[in-house]
């Protein structure tokens, strides 16, 4: 303050006295100085007094405009704004600008021009021109300081295109006007690394509140399994809406709590660092930052590994509908942050832009290749053409990775941990390239196949280690060198190793084509490479007294994982009740094998909804291959009947479901209603 106060009494006398004294830039002192190479201009400069004369010279063919700038940090938009000596070379006159904003519109013509005095302007023989002189102290609020004892920050910038208009080139260094040295300037990387470090600190918070709600909390009830809203009997109109809701548990609705507080903290931090930043500019920079906070958090749900299990006391499969929603979120964000930028700027340029310095095209390539994915994300095109969304997944998500950490340098930043984190999983589960097994499989009449590992070493153990409900994802190389797709492992009777069962249900898919190569090769031995085990139960099955099992059709695997596993429990404290409703009696005969006899503890009930033989009870048998008769219920359950309080008075009761969706749906809504646990087994990645 002091400094400024003596400098503005100095210049006042030097106004005053030597009124008629000759101009700084007319000097032969100023003639004498030796010019300094500043970027691709030439820059020549005198303090005498309180005055400095500056002069540029920049040899270009092209150029249409150059300009210098005294700033306040190597940023160009700084606070308060602050202003830029143009030199138009198409209309050979120097103006004073302030610097509002990245955008044509930003850079106004000053009001107050009394505070520049142009000396020289030339624009011939492929040189730009032009010299000017100022007081030391700044002239207008736009203005700063210059103490010749300190360095300054000197912007330089140019374009091909009439003004006003975008940059071709620009550049900052920090300049000493008296020694003539200079250094480079850049701006400060905390404002690259703001949301990463944002970003980072939310992902600590939930790792902490996981580990304290997996390990210490197992028995918080309301934060483990209570729902946010309840859910629906049937299936409506806003399912779409309401399912994901009235599956998502307290827990999970405390760490989107944290995300949506880490998007507060981003959207604050972005427009404190651009305060004077236009609206549109302001909504462009937070559309785009919070879409970098959700392509953070995007990747981490598919990088799969039992990670997930220790910290969240889950499995990655359960926790992809985060990655779903994310990908909605990228998509609606940065959709605003590309209309917004496309108004000011043109997206497929390759010149730095902006206090963030993105590279425009990259952006955009990056933009087409994840909105091309969230097209194909669509549920009906995901389910119906899995393989073509699958596999553009996987070679268009590494076109928008690469494009997005070129696009900028606060990406490369934000995408540290989460690319580090997929690739050391991805290495991991190379290894499922080892888990290669030659097994003869088994088919029935019912359109199933059922692959039986033979017994090694690593097959029991998976068979005695691995979680209720596991998965694995296979993949037959005589019918697909590529495809992989998850089936439920069903442990042995005899808990030596583990069988897939597996059901082709509709012409042409992955499974029909197993069936139809092992039906044209019976007997002949098939290779099937596992990657596994995989899966958690939201339930754990033996901390209740009772465990209702309710399944659909195919949906009997994961609930034959948990019965055969139980065969092999030291201690029966758990009864479990199985409801297995299915179309025809081959459908139980396809897991006989796998079945039968049932273990201590289990009672099963049976519904089969073909159509009978009207002289047929409405209670049948069916022999299996034990020779043992198992009675069947002719037509669908009646879920009320067995999923009530009444029927399990005064004990701690669980329930699992899997198949048909309106099975399932009813089965969690009656579970709801009776306060019991409840946990559905799902495949719709």
């Amino acid at each position: 303050m002091l400094r400024a106060t003596a400098l503005l009494v100095a210049t006042s006398v030097f106004n005053v006295v030597a009124q008629g004294a000759t101009p700084v830039c007319s000097s032969a002192a100023f003639a004498a100085q030796t010019s300094v190479p500043i970027g691709p201009f030439s820059v020549r400069s005198l303090v005498n007094g309180t005055r400095i004369c500056i002069e540029v010279n920049f040899a270009s063919t092209t150029a249409k405009w150059a300009a210098l700038s005294l700033a306040r940090s190597a940023n160009m938009i700084n606070v308060p704004n602050g202003n830029a000596v143009v030199f138009d070379s198409v209309k050979n006159s120097v103006n004073l600008h302030e610097l509002k904003a990245y955008s044509v519109a930003g850079v106004p013509l000053q009001a107050d021009q009394s505070g520049l005095a142009v000396h020289k302007t030339s624009s011939t023989n492929g040189i730009l021109s032009f010299t000017f002189e100022r007081n030391l102290v700044a002239p207008s609020i736009y203005d700063v300081d210059v103490d010749p004892a300190v360095e300054s920050n000197l912007l330089w910038a140019h374009a091909d295109t009439a003004w006003p208009s975008l940059h071709t080139d620009r550049g900052a260094v920090k300049f000493n006007f008296v020694l003539g040295s200079l250094t480079t300037a850049s701006a400060d990387a905390g404002s690259f690394a703001a949301t990463a470090i944002i970003g980072a600190v939310t992902f600590g918070c939930m790792v902490l509140l996981g580990l304290l709600a997996t390990h210490i909390g197992r028995d918080w009830h309301c934060i483990n399994h209570r729902t946010v809203c309840p859910p629906s009997q049937h299936r409506t109109s806003l399912s779409w809406i309401k399912l994901p809701i009235s599956d998502l548990k307290i827990g999970e609705a405390i760490v989107v709590f944290l995300y949506v507080a880490c998007i507060v903290a981003v959207c604050v931090t972005v427009k404190s660092n651009f305060p004077t930043a236009s609206s549109s500019r302001l909504v462009s920079l937070i559309s785009g930052h919070i879409a970098l906070v959700a392509l953070m958090f995007l990747l981490l749900p598919v990088a799969r590994g039992q990670h997930w299990e220790v910290v969240f006391g889950t499995s990655h499969e359960r926790i992809l509908k985060f990655h779903r929603w994310l990908g909605r979120v990228w998509f609606v964000a940065c959709t605003v942050h590309l209309v917004l930028i496309a108004v000011i700027t043109d997206v497929t340029s390759t010149r730095l832009y902006g206090s963030q310095q993105v590279v425009p095209l990259y952006g955009f390539i990056a933009f087409l290749a994840f909105a091309s994915m969230a097209l194909l994300a669509i549920d009906y095109v995901r389910r119906t053409f899995y393989e073509v969304f699958y596999y553009y997944h996987r070679v268009a998500s590494i076109v928008g990775l690469v494009f997005a950490l070129l696009h900028s340098r606060a990406v490369q930043y934000a995408m540290i941990f989460p690319l580090v984190m997929y690739g050391l999983t991805f290495l991991f589960r190379l290894r499922t390239y080892l888990n290669r097994y030659a097994t003869v499989p088994k088919i029935s009449s019912s359109n199933t196949v059922v692959i039986t590992l033979p017994a090694t070493s690593q097959s029991t153990n998976w068979a005695r280690t691995a979680n209720p409900c596991s998965f694995f994802w296979i993949n037959i190389p005589a019918v697909s060198l590529l495809e992989w797709h998850p089936f439920s492992a069903i442990v042995t009777p005899d808990g030596q190793s583990i069988s897939f069962c597996i059901k082709a249900h509709s012409p042409g898919s992955f499974i029909d084509r197993v069936y139809q190569h092992v039906n044209d090769h019976k007997d002949a031995a098939l290779t099937v490479l596992v990657d596994g085990p995989h899966g958690k139960p939201a339930i754990n099955m033996y901390s209740y007294d009772a465990v209702v099992l309710v399944a659909g059709g195919i949906g009997i695997t994961p609930m034959l994982n948990v019965i055969n596993r139980h065969r092999h429990q030291n201690v029966h404290t758990t009864t479990f009740h199985l409801h297995w409703v299915v179309r025809t009696t081959d459908d139980i005969l396809a897991v006989e094998d796998l079945m039968f006899p049932l273990p201590d503890g289990v009672k099963a009930t049976f519904y089969v909804t073909a159509p009978a033989d009207k002289t047929m009870d409405a209670t049948s048998n069916l022999q299996v291959h034990t020779g043992d008769y198992i009675p069947y219920t002719q037509g669908k359950p009646i879920l009320d009947e067995f999923i009530n309080t009444g029927r399990y008075h005064g004990t701690k009761v669980g329930v699992m479901a899997c198949g048909p969706p309106r099975l399932v749906q009813e089965a969690q809504w009656r579970s709801h209603n009776c306060w019991f646990d409840f946990h559905k087994e799902v495949f719709i990645f």
